[in-house]
C-alpha cells in the first residue's frame, strides 16, 4: 500500500499549448482487494504542484455503475484547455489529480458473489482517500487536508455522500474487510480508525441521490405532468397496460408526503420545508438562477438561448418563462415541468427501482441486496409489487416491505440505502461534513426530480458544518456535468484561499 510500490511514469502534456510534465503513480489502495483489476488508483502530479497544492479527486461513477478503473485520466501528448476543461484548469493551477476504480453495481458476480452492492463503492472511495493520507509524507506534492471530490450523475451522488459522511463508523466494517489504511479491529469487535476519509469540498453535478425516496419524489413532482401527457397521447411507454404506470405514479407520489413532512427540513431562516410548500421553494431556487443568469447574460441572450433550445429539440415555447417589456419576468413551474418532459420523456414509474416490474432495465436496483442477491427493490411500492421469482419482494418472501424492514436483512438493506444518501448524513449531523459545497442540477434535467435536488440543496445550505453552500439549478442545462468550469473552479480557488 506504500507509494514506493506504485508504478511511476512521466507524461508530457500541454495546457493551452504550453508544455507541462506530469508524474503519474499507479497503485493498489487496499491490502485485501477482491476486485484488484478495479481497486487501483492514479495520482497525477504536475511539475508546478507543491506540498500545499489541493487534490482533485475524480469520481467515475455514471449511473452508480461505471466505476471501472480509468487508465488514462490524463493522456500523454494531450493538449488541455486551461479555462474550460477541469483537467486543464487543474494542471494550469498546479493541482494534483487523482482518479481510481472500485466495485460497482455493474460488476455482476465475482467468485460467485455480488460484491458491488452498497456500500462497496462508498467504501472503496473512502479507502482511496485513506490511501492518500497513509502516503501523505511520501507524496511529492499535494495536501491531503485539501481533497476536493467531484463527479456527475451517480458520481455526483457518490461525491456528495463522501462529502457528507466523513469518518462515519457506518463504513468501518467494509473498510476493514478490504484492508483499507487506518482501520483496525479491537478485541471487543469494535473498529478503530486512525486515518480520516473526510474531504474539504465537493463539486457535484446532477446527483442521483436520496435513492430510497427518489421514486416518490419523482412522481410527486412530475406525476401530474406525466398524466397530462399520457392523456394527450404525448407520452407512451409501450406496455400492455399503460394505466399501471399512472397508478404507480399516484401511489408513489402519495408516499413522498409523509417522508418529506417527517424530515424536519428548514430553510435559512428556520422556516419549515414540507409537502405543502416545497413547490414554492423549488420556484425560489429557479428564480435565483434566472436572476443570476439575467445579471450574467442579459435578457436578450436568454431569449436567444430558449429559442435555440426550442429549434434544436423541436419543442414548443409554452410560456414557462416570459420576459415582460418592463424588464421583469414570469416563471411557471407547471409549464416548466411540461417543457422539460418534452425535451426528454419522463422515466417510467417507478423511476429508479423497477427491475422486478414491467420495465426490467435494472435501474439502480442492483446497487442493493445481500451478496447472494442480484438485486433488491429499495422502496415499499417496488418491493410489494415485485414479480420476478428470486429471493426478494413480497411475492417471494411473503413479507410486505414494512414486515421485511423489521427483519435483520431488512435493517441491513435500510443501512445500505442510507449509505448512498448525502442528505441522511447532513441532517443527522454526526459525521465530519465537508465545509465547502458546489452542486448544480440543470433546469432541463429530468433524470432526477427537482424536489429531491431541492431537499438536498437546503440540507447543504442549513448544515451548521457547511461554510460555503454554493448549490442550485443551472440555466437550461440537461443531465450532464462540468459545463461551468469557468464558474466552478474560480469558486474553488476562492474557498481554498480562505
Amino acid at each position: 500500500m506504500a507509494l514506493k510500490s506504485a508504478v511511476k511514469t512521466v507524461l508530457n502534456v500541454s495546457v493551452d499549448g504550453n508544455p507541462v510534465k506530469v508524474v503519474r503513480y499507479v497503485g493498489t489502495y487496499v491490502t485485501n482487494p477482491n476486485r484488484p483489476e478495479d481497486q487501483k488508483i492514479n495520482i497525477y502530479i504536475p511539475a508546478n504542484a507543491t506540498k500545499a497544492s489541493p487534490i482533485l479527486f475524480y469520481v467515475n461513477n455514471a449511473g452508480w455503475q461505471a466505476n471501472t478503473y480509468p487508465e488514462n485520466t490524463i493522456r500523454d501528448g494531450q493538449d488541455y484547455d486551461g479555462a474550460n476543461n477541469k483537467v486543464g484548469v487543474a494542471l494550469k493551477e498546479g493541482y494534483v489529480v487523482v482518479s481510481y476504480g472500485g466495485r460497482s453495481r455493474s460488476n455482476g458476480l465475482t467468485d460467485g458473489k455480488y460484491l458491488g452492492h452498497s456500500p462497496a463503492i462508498m467504501v472503496d472511495t473512502k479507502a482511496a482517500i485513506r490511501y492518500l493520507r497513509f502516503n501523505k509524507k511520501a507524496l511529492p506534492a499535494g495536501d491531503t487536508d485539501k481533497i476536493i471530490v467531484t463527479g456527475t450523475s451517480g458520481g455526483g451522488a457518490l461525491s456528495t455522500v463522501i462529502a457528507a459522511s466523513g469518518n462515519s463508523p457506518d463504513y468501518f466494517e467494509g473498510l476493514y474487510e478490504i484492508g483499507a489504511a487506518g482501520i483496525s479491529k479491537a478485541k471487543d469487535g469494535s473498529y478503530v480508525s486512525t486515518l480520516g476519509d473526510n474531504v474539504l469540498g465537493v463539486i457535484a453535478y446532477c446527483p442521483i441521490t436520496d435513492l430510497g425516496h427518489s421514486c416518490y419524489g419523482y412522481e410527486w413532482l412530475f406525476g401530474p405532468t406525466r398524466k397530462v401527457m399520457y392523456l394527450t397521447g404525448e407520452m407512451k411507454y409501450g406496455y400492455a397496460d399503460e394505466r399501471t404506470v399512472l397508478e404507480a405514479s399516484d401511489a408513489l407520489a402519495a408516499m413522498y408526503v409523509p417522508y418529506l413532512d417527517g424530515l424536519g427540513l428548514k430553510d435559512e431562516k428556520g422556516n419549515s420545508i414540507n409537502s405543502g410548500n416545497l413547490r414554492d421553494y423549488i420556484t425560489v431556487l429557479m428564480k435565483e438562477e434566472i436572476d443570476k443568469t439575467i445579471a450574467e447574460l442579459g435578457v436578450d441572450k436568454m431569449k436567444e438561448d430558449v429559442e435555440q433550445e426550442i429549434r434544436a429539440r423541436r419543442r414548443t415555447n409554452n410560456g414557462w418563462l416570459v420576459f415582460n417589456d418592463d424588464g421583469s419576468y414570469t416563471y411557471d413551474l407547471d409549464k416548466h415541468l411540461y417543457y422539460v418532459a418534452k425535451y426528454t420523456a419522463l422515466k417510467v414509474a417507478p423511476s429508479f427501482s423497477n427491475v422486478g416490474l414491467y420495465d426490467n432495465n435494472m435501474n439502480e436496483d442492483n446497487l442493493f441486496g445481500t451478496k447472494d442477491q442480484e438485486y433488491a427493490p429499495f422502496n415499499a411500492w417496488s418491493w410489494n409489487h415485485d414479480s420476478v421469482k428470486n429471493s426478494v419482494g413480497l411475492d417471494d418472501t411473503g413479507l410486505t416491505w414494512d414486515q421485511y424492514m423489521a427483519t435483520g436483512e431488512g435493517k441491513a438493506l435500510a443501512k445500505e440505502i442510507k449509505m448512498t444518501c448525502a442528505m441522511e448524513y447532513l441532517l443527522e449531523n454526526t459525521a465530519d461534513v465537508a465545509p465547502y459545497w458546489y452542486v448544480r442540477h440543470g433546469m432541463d434535467d429530468r433524470d432526477n426530480s427537482f424536489a429531491v435536488e431541492t431537499t438536498l440543496f437546503y440540507s447543504v445550505r442549513t448544515s451548521p458544518k457547511v461554510k460555503s453552500g454554493n448549490v442550485g439549478f443551472a440555466w437550461l442545462k440537461p443531465h450532464s456535468g462540468d459545463y461551468d468550469v469557468p464558474e466552478a473552479y474560480p469558486w474553488l480557488k476562492e474557498v481554498l484561499s480562505k
